[in-house]
């Protein structure tokens, strides 16, 4: 969010901004508890994705009213929607389509020399997928803003980490934390980029139409199991298994950045609000 940090909890989420004239805004929401949908594997990521886009659209529109100095509004379902749907073309047309173009475009100028065909052009796609993501990520990391926001979470990742150590949650505690985290949504658009590339590499050579509604069809699919494979390496952190998911703990070194003590003030406030909705309920 912007100038400030989201929190979710078991039963809500809390999202404090820093306003320009240095306060800290909190606003709570309670959210439902688990589904039925939630005892079904792969099901329960793509549920739980489009429930957390939705909190995160809004926190945002919401977020960037505060630090503006504005009066804080709801948005409408319509604008949230609206907004959700235009980042989820972005996304598709940038991160999906895009690197299934280039392969293709790869694939056709050396058409007949590629060893394992269609699977080498699924190999070709994950690679450039995988480049596309870092440049991107790269790119907007020379931003000023984006400079802050990533500053503001890995404010988050340590206040996170400071909880989950049991240890209090006062500033001077999150200067020994780091700022990667394992359950981080960076570590979920890695582990989406790989599994793609694997999932894509199996289903072989296709045409270029057949292959861009593929990946829209299985984009839901693939970000299940990566929620699951997130759920895994949450499970295995510090175990045998935990080298797997180093990449994604590399990867979160363009995401966050060191924060400074007015930034880890308003990430501890997002996390004592969010414990406060869980005590209250």
């Amino acid at each position: 969010v912007v100038e400030g940090v989201m929190i979710r909890g078991p039963r809500g989420a809390a999202v404090c901004v820093r306003n320009p004239d240095g306060e800290i805004i909190c606003e709570t929401h309670p959210v439902a508890g688990p589904s039925g949908l939630s005892r079904f594997p792969i099901v329960r990521g793509i549920a739980v994705l489009g429930d957390t886009m939705g909190q995160g659209m809004r926190a945002m529109i919401w977020s960037a009213q505060v630090a503006a100095g504005q009066e804080p509004e709801q948005p409408s379902e319509r604008s949230v929607r609206a907004t959700t749907a235009m980042s989820l073309g972005f996304v598709s047309a940038f991160f999906l389509l895009g690197p299934a173009l280039v392969s293709r475009r790869i694939e056709r100028r050396v058409e007949g020399r590629l060893p394992g065909g269609g699977r080498f052009s699924g190999l070709i796609e994950g690679i450039a997928r995988i480049g596309m993501l870092v440049g991107y990520l790269r790119a907007i990391g020379r931003v000023p803003q984006a400079q802050r926001l990533f500053q503001y979470h890995g404010a988050e990742h340590r206040a996170i980490q400071a909880y989950e150590a049991g240890d209090a949650l006062e500033v001077e505690e999150l200067h020994k934390y780091p700022n990667a985290h394992v359950r981080c949504g960076t570590s979920f658009l890695l582990t989406t980029t790989i599994i793609s590339s694997v999932v894509y590499a199996a289903i072989g050579a296709q045409s270029l139409g057949a292959r861009i509604l593929s990946r829209i069809v299985l984009m839901p699919v693939i970000a299940g199991l990566s929620y699951e494979a997130i759920r895994l390496g949450s499970a295995a952190s510090g175990g045998p298994l935990s080298f797997i998911f180093r990449p994604n703990m590399a990867l979160q070194s363009l995401t966050t950045s060191d924060p400074d003590e007015p930034q880890m003030e308003v990430a501890l406030a997002a996390v004592k609000a969010a414990l406060a909705l869980h005590q209250d309920a």
